[in-house]
């Protein structure tokens, strides 16, 4: 991976070097470029060409981004800002709104295993209202998606949902129960998902909000790398 790209814009930029046919680019929420191209290929002329349409990627993801957890010692849980302390011992307070770790990679597996706890109940309730229940379900810290699941029958949780209200929680979990029945995202699968969570459209356009603010706090990407 290159970071010694020039530009006159205060743009974080990751290159990737790959044997790939072209070179493609990507935005991602915290506003860094991230390029994936062969090795020769001129970088700092395709950024300087998509400029504009990275301005734009960034401006949108200004703009969607939820006035929360500004500032670099907090963190989005149950959503709400909690701060978090450097502290030898692993501790959530939820009616101070606080949390203490060590490290991030610490933080990671501590909110793990409250959010088995937090989420165990919820997932059995959307499990009965749907009537299929997964074979085996984790709790993973994912890049690119809230949940996901397999033709096994088995089911993956992001730790990100943590961050979450209750009412896109319990979207997410009828989202990817109802894939249990139905793998893809056919008229069928709507269907199953809009008997049990009627505003799914609303949910879906809001779990973008939550996104992107997830993506670009400090402790989140933290935990993400550890």
């Amino acid at each position: 991976m290159d970071s010694d790209i020039d530009t006159t814009e205060t743009w974080r930029i990751e290159v990737f070097r790959k044997p790939v046919r072209s070179a493609r680019m990507r935005v991602i929420p915290d506003g860094t470029i991230e390029v994936t191209a062969p090795d020769g290929f001129d970088v700092q002329a395709f950024i300087d060409k998509k400029k504009g349409w990275i301005a734009a990627h960034r401006a949108e993801y200004e703009q969607m981004a939820l006035p929360t957890c500004t500032a670099p010692d907090q963190i989005l849980l149950l959503d709400s800002a909690y701060t978090v302390r450097e502290e030898d011992e692993c501790k959530t307070d939820h009616r101070n709104k606080t949390v203490t770790a060590p490290d991030a990679w610490t933080l990671r597996w501590h909110l793990t295993n409250e959010f088995q706890d937090i989420v165990y109940e919820e997932l059995c309730d959307i499990v009965d209202e749907i009537g299929i229940a997964p074979n085996r379900w984790t709790i993973r810290m994912q890049k690119t998606r809230w949940g996901s699941c397999s033709s096994a029958v088995n089911l993956n949780l992001n730790l990100k949902l943590y961050a979450l209200p209750p009412h896109l929680r319990k979207y997410v979990l009828v989202h990817e129960v109802a894939h249990l029945k139905v793998l893809n995202h056919s008229p069928a699968f709507w269907s199953l998902v809009a008997a049990h969570y009627p505003g799914y459209k609303q949910a879906e356009a809001d779990l973008k909000r939550y996104w992107v603010t997830i993506e670009r706090n400090r402790w989140w990407k933290a935990m993400q790398q550890s």
